[in-house]
């Protein structure tokens, strides 16, 4: 293995120069490497001086001149200020049969930026105009798909516009790849191509590269430029040892090295040098973006106020000098020149790591006097001060934990570990008849520990003013910058909040009603800026709707949250509650332009990843959703993304793949009964009917919510059990009138059972209640009904519009075969009922009497006919 970190040799005459063509003079030698030598030339044609490199005579291997046209093909897409431009390419064939290569590239008048280091001393901001102008090249190759993968002081060259500013140029793209192009193994002879000390820790270990590799060797030489040393110490133990200090060892921290450096400079830098690539910033744009922020603002502040005005702008420490706020409110007018795009790329360095938190189960030791049910309520109204903390933090989501019956504390505490916790919440109650001492810990799931902690008496009659001091207590366990400030009570009569918590108690105990919900919209009559009572409005209207999958109750949520910003409650609130229930049901538009708001907030990334997911789910787009889900799932492994992967996995026709997600996430999660749901849906259209029964009654059947219901229906139809399988639907239906989805089922179960006119008065009411045909689930089901009532020609239309959008969905293609049978289109109909079977889905679903007719018609294949034909 070859690792070199050379230096640029000093100019001489070249007395021994080839004339590479009768245009360009050489006049001296600037500098020769391993490969090739660099030439000082006279271009006669345009009177200016070049730079030539040409490739050594010795330097003969179909790898070394692979190298050189390589760094050629990518300088001629490259056109920048900042890049070191190519002007032309001679090739022709030496005498003993071999070939010559040289590039004539643009003569840079200056030095390395390396030398410049030596020779001068900048200032903060010549220093930070140069690395800003390095991000703008290095961004311009990489929209090109070009990773320089040897970015260093010495490929930078610096040299001085027409107003004496130094202006620095990227060269030396010879070992540059271009992700475009095939790959190309242009390392073959047993080298390691590339500068140790420049190099990324992936490249180091031979793993895939892209543009953020890049970016770690910015901040390598960010790290030498600002601060005076190098972010891993000198090279002088050799160059394994370097690569492994690259590798395995943290970079010394900026502070070390430079005691002055402002806070958000240090934030940057560790960004880029993390070793993870996807913990450094994600483009050199947003890296332009943060330098040319601290740039701006540098020239503005006066010179002994730049560090703690930086501090105080980013990092929300209090500024005790009058005259300071003034200064810091100037500098922030004049970043707002810059653009909202530099702004918001300044927020991706100094964005709030995000905290995912778990509440524990409250633990009460004592007696509370007063009714049977004392400790019960108080245990609810504990939890829930738990639970709406987190609301009142930034860059923070709430994780539901439930753990099992008799599970011990540090069971539990791995649980959490599993779920990808950061921190867990945990209140422990000593209590005796009028009086409770409160304990709040906040622990980290990872090692078990005490993060902080805080404690107070209460009296049990004064329950209300011992939940907010909670919620605030526990918000202010945490680090100053997560806190959005304390909630101020807004109480109710002592009669109103022991129905409050009366509600709160039925919805964990999961035995809620719309009576329920009732109560609560008289409550936030009465105390329209009681915060907590939106909370958990919009919570037992979403556990409602996911029960009987009634749509009124998340009109009434969204009725409830409008309330909300009617009489201040906070916006960062309500727009979380808003998404809450959008996701839940069909509200795309509002959806989408509320979760754009959010991105630009400090919602975590992976609570949006996953909202994105379901967003696509709901649209049908299962590659996008399945793409969001997993990027969800790899910043929290949460039972939820994990499952939510598993859905657009199934959708998109990757039974397997989907099994494997759903039952890893049983095995972390065994209580996460929307996946045993998920997989018998799996099972179900694999013909494993009783895996698929078993998967669903493994789910309590006070838990089972309408489409698992549903699910169970389908398996009883499956079965042949049609008058079980009508039972659960009309069940169903009973409970929700307006479910299109019921009704086709119960009009599937008359056909089975021969009463057919009962169907078609299931399909009649389908089309009664869906007029848009912009609906993605409406369309399906209105195409069905079209197809049975005879009305062919429109049924035929809807299915080719929902082919076009989703071509992949099984749903689809299974509702376009039954229509085609039904039309009988019957080469169509074969097509997507074979498709189908390939896929997997088993014969069981094609017993409906649209699809047998197809067993007498000569255009069904031998493959459909031996498969579904009884």
């Amino acid at each position: 293995m070859d690792i070199a970190d050379s230096e640029v040799a000093p100019q001489s005459p070249a007395t021994d120069a080839p004339q590479l063509s009768d245009r360009y003079q050489i006049q001296s030698t600037l500098g020769a490497g391993g490969m090739g030598v660099v030439y000082l030339a006279e271009d006669l044609k345009l009177q200016r001086r070049v730079a030539i490199k040409r490739l050594k005579a010795d330097a003969a291997s179909d790898n070394a001149h692979q190298r050189i046209q390589q760094e050629a093909r990518l300088l001629a897409q490259l056109n920048h200020p900042n890049i070191v431009a190519l002007h032309d390419v001679l090739e022709d064939t030496l005498d003993n049969g071999g070939r010559s290569v040289a590039l004539v590239m643009e003569y840079i008048e200056g030095t390395t930026l390396r030398a410049w280091m030596r020779e001068r001393t900048p200032n903060l901001q010549q220093k930070l105009s140069l690395l800003m102008q390095i991000c703008q090249g290095l961004q311009q190759a990489h929209d090109l798909g070009i990773i320089h993968r040897d970015l260093k002081s010495d490929n930078i060259l610096i040299a001085e516009n027409a107003k004496g500013e130094p202006v620095a140029k990227i060269t030396d793209f010879g070992i540059a790849k271009s992700q475009q192009l095939d790959e190309q193994t242009l390392t073959a002879e047993n080298q390691l191509a590339g500068t140790i000390t420049a190099m990324s820790p992936e490249q180091i270990l031979g793993k895939a590269l892209d543009a953020r590799s890049d970016l770690f060797s910015l901040g390598t030489i960010a790290y030498e430029l600002l601060t005076g040393s190098r972010p891993f110490g000198k090279n002088d133990t050799g160059a394994l040892a370097m690569a492994h200090r690259v590798t395995n060892d943290p970079h010394t921290p900026p502070q070390q090295a430079w005691a002055g450096i402002p806070e958000p400079l240090a934030i940057l830098l560790d960004k880029l040098l993390a070793k993870d690539p996807s913990q450094r910033p994600q483009s050199a744009q947003i890296v332009y973006q943060g330098f040319a922020l601290l740039h701006k603002q540098g020239l503005e502040a006066e010179s002994e106020d730049y560090t703690a005005t930086l501090t105080d702008l980013f990092t929300h420490h209090k500024i005790k000098s009058r005259r300071r706020w003034q200064r810091a409110l100037a500098i922030v007018a004049a970043a707002l020149v810059l653009s909202i795009g530099g702004y918001w790329g300044w927020k991706e360095f100094t964005r709030l790591e995000p905290q995912y938190i778990a509440v524990m189960p409250v633990e009460i030791n004592g007696e509370i006097r007063g009714e049977q049910n004392a400790k019960a309520l108080t245990r609810t109204m504990v939890r829930q001060a738990l639970m709406n903390s987190v609301s009142q933090l930034k860059a923070s989501a709430l994780v539901s934990f439930e753990p099992k019956v008799g599970q011990d504390f540090e069971a539990q505490l791995q649980k959490l570990r599993d779920k990808g916790v950061t921190d867990a919440l945990f209140a422990r109650l000593e209590c005796a008849e009028v009086r409770c001492e409160i304990e709040i810990q906040r622990l980290a799931p990872q090692d078990s520990r005490i993060k902080q902690q805080e404690s107070f008496t209460f009296l049990t009659d004064k329950v209300q003013e011992a939940q907010y001091r909670t919620s605030n207590s526990t918000a202010n366990l945490f680090a100053l910058p997560y806190q959005r400030g304390d909630l101020s009570l807004a109480t109710m009569s002592d009669g109103d909040y022991k129905r409050y918590l009366d509600v709160l108690s039925r919805m964990e105990a999961k035995e809620l009603s719309e009576n329920d919900l009732s109560e609560l919209f008289t409550l936030s009559n009465r105390y329209p800026r009681n915060i907590y009572i939106y909370q958990s409005f919009t919570d037992v209207a979403a556990r409602l709707f996911v029960l009987d999958g009634n749509t009124t109750h998340l009109e009434s949520a969204l009725q409830s949250i409008e309330k909300a910003n009617k009489f201040g409650i906070p916006k960062s609130l309500t727009s979380r509650l808003k998404l809450f229930i959008y996701g839940l049901g069909d509200y795309s538009d509002q959806y989408e332009q509320l979760i754009s708001d959010l991105e630009t907030t400090d919602v975590p990334l992976a609570e949006l990843l996953s909202e994105r997911a379901r967003y696509h789910y709901r649209a049908g787009n299962y590659e996008s959703g399945l793409k969001y889900a997993t990027e969800a799932a790899e910043l929290n492994p949460s039972a939820d993304n994990l499952h939510l992967t598993a859905l657009n996995q199934i959708a998109s026709g990757n039974y397997d793949e989907g099994r494997i997600t759903l039952n890893e996430t049983i095995k972390v999660f065994p209580e996460h009964w929307s996946s045993y749901s998920a997989l018998g849906v799996i099972e179900l259209e694999n013909g494993n009917l009783e895996t698929a029964e078993q998967a669903i009654t493994s789910i309590p059947e006070n838990l089972r919510g309408w489409r698992t219901k549903s699910n169970l229906g389908v398996i009883y139809f499956l079965q042949k059990k049609y008058s079980e399988a009508l039972l659960i639907q009309q069940e169903i239906l009973n409970s929700n009138p307006d479910s299109i989805e019921t009704m086709e089922e119960i009009a599937s179960s008359h056909l089975m059972l021969g009463e057919n006119e009962m169907a078609m008065n299931q399909y009649r009411k389908i089309l009664e209640i869906t007029d848009d045909e912009e609906d993605f689930e409406e369309s399906r089901y209105k195409a069905i009904a079209l197809a049975n009532l005879g009305e062919l020609n429109d049924a035929i239309a809807i299915s080719n519009r929902l082919l076009k959008k989703a071509a992949d969905d099984t749903y689809i293609q299974y509702n376009a075969g039954q229509v085609y049978a039904l039309a009988e289109e019957w080469s169509s109909a074969n097509y997507y009922i074979e498709r189908l079977l390939e896929q997997g889905m088993s014969a069981e679903w094609f017993s409906l009497p649209a699809f047998q007719r197809i067993c007498t018609q000569p255009q069904a294949s031998r493959n459909v006919k031996n498969a579904i034909c009884r």
